[in-house]
Order: C-alpha cells, then structure tokens, then sequence
C-alpha cells in the first residue's frame, strides 16, 4: 500500500513577480499564472491522481481549477492548506523588510511570529493535519494539493525529519513547481522535489 501526494505551488501572481509577500492576502493569478497552471494541467492531465485538494486563497484555488478541469475531478477546498500568514508584513517587499528594525529583531527568534500573523510552528501544525487526513482517506491512492511556498516547505521538513516549525534548507522553486511525497509501510520519503519540467517551454 502506497500513497502518494503532489505538493503543488500555485500559479504565479503579480506580488509573486514583484516580490512581495503575500501570506493570506488573496492575491489573484496573473496572465502568466494562468498559463503556468494550463501547462500543469497538461502535464498531469494523464497521471492517476485520484483527487485534489487545495487552499481557498484565489491563487491556489485557481489553479487547482484548472488541473480538475483537465483531471475531470472538482478540487476540495481546505483553509489548512493556506499560506503563513504574515500579518503587518504582508505587501511588503524583501528589500522593504530587510530595512525594518523589528524585522530583524524578530527573526532572530526561534519560531518568530510577524505582528498579527503566524508563527513557523502553527503553519507546520495545520499543514501536518490536512496531510494526515489525506493519507488517512486515501490510501493507494495519487492526490494533488495546490498550496502555498512556505507551507509546502513547513510540511516538506517535517517529512524529512525536521521538528515541527523548524525548516529543511531546501527551496520551493518556480510557481507550478510540485514536489512528491510517498507514505508506505516503511514510512514517508520525499521522492521528487520541484519538479518544474512543464515549465521548459515557458
């Protein structure tokens, strides 16, 4: 028996091309999110995925749609699978955030939570529960979730081993980009990590 789960990053948004952060803000797809989501589409269009799941941010939301459009299968929605949400610090670009005092002061915290937002820790812990119930409601089965960066990074360290809240040096890369968890007797393995080869012609 083997499960096993896409970890999807959403399409691309105009404060993802500005780089801006968006946590929970609904920030819409951009043109070139919509084409990136139509070309994930394409690419999975034939795998078994059995059934998807997704944050209700636009974004995510969007992107699921048009994946359940080419899978014939009407994406679940799950506040749990929303992105950290940054709290004051939303908007904000890096270069803006580097400059503020109270920034850095709070990320030399463990576990540092912005004004209003979420902490690493409460990200981790959310995400893990939704993964769990997918395993618990899908075995031997392919799921798709479209979630977020930085709660696909959050659930991916935990899969490799990491404390909850804590996160493995690793990347979420272009938007689109899923990695591949698989949940068998032996345990959980990361298989595939960003995946991007739909995006080569982009």
């Amino acid at each position: 028996m083997k499960t096993s789960i896409l970890l999807i990053r959403h399409g691309e948004t105009d404060w993802n091309a500005s780089g801006r952060w968006q946590g929970q803000s609904d920030v819409p797809l951009n043109e070139n999110g919509i084409v990136q989501a139509n070309l994930l589409a394409k690419r999975l269009s034939t795998w078994p995925i059995r059934a998807i799941y997704c944050s209700d941010l636009k974004r995510a939301a969007k992107t699921a749609s048009i994946l359940g459009d080419a899978l014939g299968l009407e994406p679940v929605s799950d506040i749990a699978w929303r992105e950290r949400n940054g709290g004051d610090f939303e908007g904000l670009t890096g270069s803006q955030l580097n400059e503020m005092a109270a920034f850095q002061k709070l990320r030399s915290v463990k576990n540092w939570k912005p004004p209003n937002g979420e902490s690493n820790l409460q990200v981790a812990v959310r995400a893990q529960e939704a993964f769990d119930k997918i395993i618990n409601n899908h075995a031997d089965q392919m799921v798709a979730v479209v979630s977020h960066g930085g709660t696909i990074i959050s659930l991916l360290s935990q899969v490799l081993g990491m404390p909850p809240g804590d996160r493995a040096r690793i990347r979420v890369s272009r938007n689109t980009g899923f990695s591949i968890v698989e949940v068998g007797e032996r345990g959980q393995f990361l298989v595939s990590l960003n995946d991007e080869t739909h995006l080569m012609s982009d």
